[in-house]
């Protein structure tokens, strides 16, 4: 929302005809409203209608004022407000941009209860603290930025059978976009919370709480096309409007949706060359209805992804830290990982090819059979690349650690192998042993076991996997073997230590 915020108001300003900061008056606002009101009308249609705002002029700035329908407040006119003033070179000062203070507002939402239906939520707002502020070169021939602040902000959404409050301490987010090669625009905007805390309650039953220290996120998008971004804000419009209001209960996509979706999928082409977004909780703790609590000192949150030679890369960063939970029985939570990362990651698939797929799925009559020659044609190019970059867990004593790459070159053959190593099995199988509440994972244990491989030093133990199509080998031993052998002993895997 800060990144539309900003971007949208450097559409709106790039239409105004500048006045001289000395010399705003009545004339020279009514001029700049007559100006944003043409240019989204030939950016989205004469029918398209839009909430009136208001222009004024004071001394050397303008204030613009956005009422907002639906949303009513104790203080009458319920708005968004925001002081503009023009600089040189055409660009323009946020002086303070203000969302209303407090407001409420009610809209229909899915019925739990009832499928197809809708009930009413109503939803409660307050702002005690807030500063926004910035500058916007509308041609984006320069940096524009913008500074957003909140403090002690609140949220309830309530209807006859849920409710849900919300509250954030303090809430600071930094936006600057930055002119780059080709006309295009390079996005960096990171954002920190303290203090959420949110409590939701259904049919009279106790609440839920969860409660977060802080919260920080960090988003870059790399060479922006302004162009396709229109594009695909003018689709969706349209694609919105062309929806069926019971959307949930149709089973085909409705026609005049079908060009606004192909409009959609076309604007994405050349749109980005890159996108990361990585989120950290830290202290995070959950309270369930009849489960107990659960804490989290650290969780993260990371995806991205690029094409710079029209082949898609994209990854996903998962990590937590700490994790623990004092209404599980000492004996099992002590089981619970103190540390798990995992990161896997998707390449080598053409773009082309899966632009080419979603335009032939919004074709009438579209099937799977009608789509097996493009689901063929993304493995034709070498094959489609899945890693995995890390893997990293504990459990109890135990350590685990691995990677792995598996190239699939149709939905039914592919190669792959990973490598994982592990500490502390032995003294994890002992503890399982003694433990009523482990003792179902008795047999698994043995039997990884039983397949690892020592290391020279001895100290941990080594799963070398391999598979081609169905067939899995592990250290050697295909694991078919194991339930098929004819009544024979199973091969014994090469370096295997007595078990004890």
């Amino acid at each position: 929302m800060r990144l539309l915020r900003l971007l949208g108001l450097g559409l709106l300003l790039a239409t105004a005809q500048g006045a001289r900061a000395d010399d705003i008056g009545p004339a020279q606002a009514q001029a700049l409203q007559q100006q944003l009101k043409d240019w989204l009308s030939g950016l989205f249609g004469p029918s398209v209608q839009f909430p009136e705002w208001r222009i004024t002029g004071e001394g050397d700035h303008y204030v613009l004022t956005w009422p907002i329908p639906g949303l009513t407040g104790a203080k009458g006119e319920v708005a968004t407000t925001a002081r503009l003033r023009p600089l040189d070179a055409g660009r323009w000062s946020i002086d303070s941009m203000t969302l209303p203070p407090s407001g409420e507002f009610t809209m229909p939402v899915p019925d739990a209860d009832a499928q197809g239906q809708t009930t009413p939520m109503t939803m409660r707002f307050s702002i005690a603290q807030q500063d926004t502020h910035g500058v916007i070169d509308p041609a984006f021939a320069t940096a524009s930025t913008l500074h957003g602040e909140l403090g002690n902000a609140r949220l309830a959404a309530e209807t006859a059978k849920q409710r849900q409050e919300q509250q954030i301490d303090h809430y600071v987010a930094e936006t600057r976009i930055t002119p780059a090669e080709g006309g295009r625009l390079d996005v960096v905007s990171e954002a920190t919370a303290t203090g959420w805390k949110s409590a939701s309650q259904a049919n009279g039953s106790p609440a839920m709480a969860i409660g977060i220290q802080s919260l920080k996120a960090a988003l870059r998008i790399d060479r922006v096309n302004r162009e396709q971004v229109a594009a695909m804000m003018t689709a969706s419009r349209a694609l919105m409007a062309a929806l069926p209001p019971d959307l949930a209960n149709t089973k085909e996509l409705p026609e005049p949706a079908r060009e606004p979706i192909r409009q959609l999928i076309g604007s994405l082409q050349d749109m980005l060359s890159a996108i990361s977004l990585e989120e950290t909780l830290e202290g995070l703790q959950t309270e369930v209805p009849g489960m107990g609590g659960l804490s989290v000192k650290r969780f993260l949150l990371g995806l991205g992804g690029e094409a710079p030679d029209g082949r898609l890369h994209a990854w996903l960063n998962i990590g937590l830290d700490e994790l623990a939970s004092p209404s599980l029985p000492p004996k099992v939570a002590t089981y619970l990982p103190h540390h798990f990362e995992l990161k896997p990651s998707v390449s080598g698939v053409l773009v082309s090819d899966l632009r080419k797929l979603a335009l032939d799925a919004t074709q009438e009559g579209a099937d799977t059979d009608s789509l097996m020659p493009d689901i063929a044609a993304i493995f034709s190019h070498g094959g489609v690349n899945v890693g995995l970059e890390t893997l990293a867990f504990d459990l109890g004593p135990a350590k685990v650690q691995g990677t792995g790459k598996l190239t699939v070159l149709a939905p039914d053959s592919w190669h792959g192998e990973a490598h994982v190593v592990a500490s502390g099995l032995d003294d994890l199988t002992n503890q399982a042993r003694g433990n009523p509440d482990l003792q179902q994972a008795l047999p698994a244990l043995i039997m990884l076991r039983g397949l690892g491989k020592p290391e020279a030093n001895g100290k941990r133990l080594v799963w070398d996997i391999v598979s081609d199509g169905p067939s899995v080998t592990v250290n050697g031993l295909d694991l078919s073997q194991l339930g098929g052998s004819g009544g024979k002993p199973a091969a014994k895997p090469p370096g295997q230590a007595p078990r004890r």
